[in-house]
């Protein structure tokens, strides 16, 4: 919902991700950057291996958000200050449903920044709905 800039009309060779958050388990996002052929037979997308070698850059947050807040998206005032507790969390969370799946990865790797991205992608936008009409009652 906050990507920017849109991209209406840009050729994409993949699917839609527009609605991708929830659709499939944290395990299956993990085997399909590490091997995208195991999750999806014929595919042509390429495993992104450094996602499972690289560390996520926590002293990068706080400018990334003052960015995205220029842009719109409606970070909170103040969210800089908890921003990384919210990202570690959010991350152990996902290792641990990982953990459940016998996968093991650190909570700081880039791929589960990367899974926790996709898990939220659309659900901005299913959940408008049900906020507009909380706030028309």
């Amino acid at each position: 919902m906050y990507d920017h800039p849109y991209q209406w009309g840009s050729k994409r060779t993949g699917p839609d991700l527009a609605r991708i958050g929830g659709k499939y388990p944290d395990s299956w996002h993990f085997n399909h950057m590490l091997e995208p052929t195991s999750m999806a037979p014929g595919s042509i997308m390429p495993p992104y291996p450094w996602l499972f070698e690289k560390s996520i850059d926590y002293g990068s947050t706080n400018s990334k958000i003052y960015a995205m807040r220029k842009m719109g998206v409606p970070y909170e005032e103040g969210y800089e200050a908890i921003a990384n507790e919210d990202l570690k969390a959010q991350a152990n969370q996902i290792v641990e449903s990982l953990k459940k799946e016998k996968i093991t990865i650190g909570a700081d790797k880039q791929i589960i920044a990367l899974i926790a991205y996709l898990q939220r992608v659309g659900k901005d936008i299913k959940a408008a709905p049900k906020e507009e009409q909380l706030s028309q009652k």
